[in-house]
């Protein structure tokens, strides 16, 4: 299969099992926490241990997709994942839960290193911010579908005297990601760097970038900064969606059976929206401007943060609801944005590292330590306290998008004639 679009669908739906296995646990998190005996910091932790597997992995995965068939780790990725999650819901106590999410980790890292590569090698520059947007409304789908069948699922009856529950949901959300793994296995795997450069009069890229091209990503000013957005956005939300059902539950009242399907609801439109808008808008400036695209990511975070303290402060569904929509469709306005520019400003035969690298330092110096931290920060003060502090975080990620946006034309420039030398070398070589 090498049709663009066909490609693109598959590719966005396993993004959407992506989302929804990482995020159901969210959603059963206090039967979970119940039913297994653990703290908050522990509760914490879970998320803390999925980012540490995300984020080792990701390097070692990204090497690997510079190297060989990217489809085909796109399917080990995806099969590793779901059997994790299927392992989710057969766990006995908290270690095997821990390292249940450990291996969910290592496999979404996998594919989201490798997923944006072959869409860049499929689409071309001028339209690559509206393919991303189609790649990235897998994650508003995929968590607002997480938490709307963790939700649902578990009180389904069985029999009249047992549900469905928070384990039998782990276990039917494992089955998708299983199938279409045998799916992605046959995809065809594209020429690196077919959209960048013309690979007739320069011949074909080495398949793999040298370790020059990748040491280059940190001389690389632009691509720095929006691995530091990157970081400040990882910080701030992933905290916010682990303990946003408890957050409405506790803070704004509402019933256990009601907040994750309410959260899901607030998730899924806005967040389609505002990652569509955002590719949309993104190539359209980008036309005119090399820093497009970073110019929707700052106000997409800005716009975001102060919807969000607005739904916080609130206890009117008639306002924090509203705020919550337009904060989600800002922030997800940048999810296309920030991975069109990490696509344009890499190497071709060294993206994969590029991406790989990004969720790494994303993770090392985000939510890897953000969700524990949020959990001493509710234990000492209260839920509400905790969400007001977190979103601090956007500003920097805010002010450094707008940084990029000066250092961006020179950044793209560099690394395109790079590339071009490289692949003119490499043909003289090979005649």
């Amino acid at each position: 299969m090498n049709r663009p679009w066909v490609v693109l669908g598959i590719l966005l739906f396993i993004n959407f099992l992506n989302y929804a296995d990482r995020y159901v646990l969210s959603a059963v998190l206090r039967p979970v926490a119940a039913d297994l005996g653990l703290a908050y910091t522990q509760q914490g932790f879970l998320a803390t241990v999925f980012t540490l597997g995300y984020m080792f992995s990701a390097p070692v995965v990204g090497n690997l997709a510079d190297r060989i068939s990217r489809p085909r780790l796109v399917a080990a990725c995806c099969l590793l994942w779901s059997l994790a999650t299927a392992a989710s819901g057969l766990a006995i106590g908290y270690k095997s839960l821990v390292f249940a999410r450990i291996f969910i980790g290592i496999g979404e890292a996998g594919y989201l290193a490798i997923g944006p590569t072959l869409i860049a090698d499929y689409f071309p520059r001028e339209s690559r911010g509206k393919a991303m947007s189609v790649f990235y409304t897998g994650v508003p789908l995929g968590s607002a579908c997480g938490f709307v069948l963790g939700g649902v699922l578990p009180r389904i009856p069985l029999t009249p005297t047992m549900d469905f529950g928070w384990r039998g949901t782990f276990l039917a959300l494992a089955i998708p990601g299983i199938l279409i793994a045998a799916v992605a296995w046959f995809l065809h795997d594209p020429p690196r760097g077919r959209m960048d450069l013309d690979l007739d009069a320069h011949g074909p890229l080495p398949k793999k970038g040298t370790i020059r091209e990748q040491l280059a990503l940190f001389r690389n000013r632009t691509y720095l900064l929006v691995v530091v957005a990157l970081t400040g956005i990882a910080f701030a939300t992933v905290p916010l969606l682990h303990w946003m059902p408890q957050f409405f539950e506790d803070v704004k009242h509402v019933p256990h059976e009601n907040a994750n399907i309410m959260i899901g609801g607030t998730l899924i439109l806005p967040g389609i929206l505002g990652t569509l808008l955002g590719g949309w808008l993104g190539d359209r400036i980008a036309r005119r401007t090399p820093g497009g695209y970073l110019i929707v990511a700052a106000g997409g975070l800005t716009g975001g943060m102060l919807c969000l303290w607005v739904a916080i402060l609130s206890h009117s569904a008639a306002i924090y609801l509203p705020a919550l929509f337009f904060g989600v469709m800002f922030f997800m306005s940048c999810t296309p944005t920030l991975n069109a520019t990490i696509a344009n400003i890499s190497a071709p035969n060294a993206r994969a590292m590029a991406f790989a690298t990004a969720i790494f330092c994303m993770h090392a110096l985000g939510d890897t330590i953000s969700p524990m931290l949020f959990g001493r920060v509710i234990q000492r003060t209260n839920l509400e306290v905790a969400f007001l502090w977190m979103p601090l975080a956007l500003l920097i990620s805010a002010a450094v998008c707008v940084g990029g946006v000066f250092t961006i034309r020179r950044d793209t420039q560099k690394t395109l004639d790079r590339v071009t030398q490289v692949a003119k070398t490499a043909s003289r070589r090979r005649s």
